[in-house]
């Protein structure tokens, strides 16, 4: 379980000991499908390595990503609990690894260790609430927003500090970012456009630079959000304070 993080970490050292058998790592690949959408939950999913993106389709053609999983997070907990079919797709953005542990084989952990079970569900609530924001952003918020909002995201969660400003990846290619802040691909190439002219980030091959976070935070709409960087706010749940790189 070597690099994961989020979830596992929150196990104490009896839980994680309970747990280890039952995982099954799968190495997936960019574009795999780890489930679809309508079909029904076999697994509870653990992001160890790479980036997977949560979607949904409107039926209309258009795919609508409501999520970026990263290295730590669970994947369609919920609907494995319950047992429902998965109201959403998950597919892989980049290269990467997952653990898999078979739904009835984790029910029967958590009857064991009850533990496991709580500290999986402020995971599913959070993941709920960001959705549903994300949701209500793409009915109120201009395209600027929502596209800042997503390199912010992307910068606190895989940028690293360089003297030039906070360097990160961008797995997103321009199809997928406009799913992702809900516009079309031309509006989104027009909107990241207009940043680079203005000096708020500068794209070089794979990724993307921001060189004026305090603007591109005002452009989200989160200036309030933004902690100095090395420090945590600790009213806020790890990896979720926008800007805030000491997590």
């Amino acid at each position: 379980m070597k690099g994961s993080a989020g979830f596992l970490e929150r196990l104490t050292r009896d839980e994680r000991m309970a747990l280890e058998p039952l995982l099954r790592p799968k190495t997936v690949h960019r574009g795999e499908i780890l489930f679809e959408q309508g079909a029904e939950p076999e697994w509870f999913l653990l992001v160890l390595r790479g980036t997977m993106k949560v979607c949904r389709s409107s039926g209309l053609g258009r795919d609508v990503i409501l999520e970026i999983l990263f290295p730590g997070d669970l994947c369609g907990a919920l609907c494995a609990l319950d047992h429902r079919p998965y109201p959403v797709s998950c597919v892989a953005l980049q290269d990467g690894e997952i653990l898999r542990i078979p739904r009835d084989e984790f029910l029967v952990l958590c009857s064991l260790h009850p533990g496991v079970l709580a500290k999986a569900v402020p995971d599913c609530q959070e993941k709920m609430r960001l959705q549903r924001q994300m949701l209500v952003g793409m009915a109120v918020e201009r395209a600027e927003q929502r596209a800042a909002r997503t390199l912010l995201l992307l910068a606190e969660r895989l940028g690293r500090r360089t003297p030039k400003g906070l360097l990160t990846p961008m797995m997103l290619d321009r199809q997928e970012f406009s799913e992702m802040i809900g516009t079309t691909v031309e509006t989104a190439i027009r909107v990241l456009s207009r940043m680079r002219k203005d000096g708020i980030i500068h794209e070089e091959k794979q990724n993307f630079l921001v060189l004026d976070e305090a603007r591109l935070a005002q452009m989200a709409g989160l200036e309030d959000e933004i902690s100095t960087p090395g420090e945590c706010r600790e009213d806020r749940p790890a990896k979720t304070c926008l800007g805030c790189l000491a997590c």
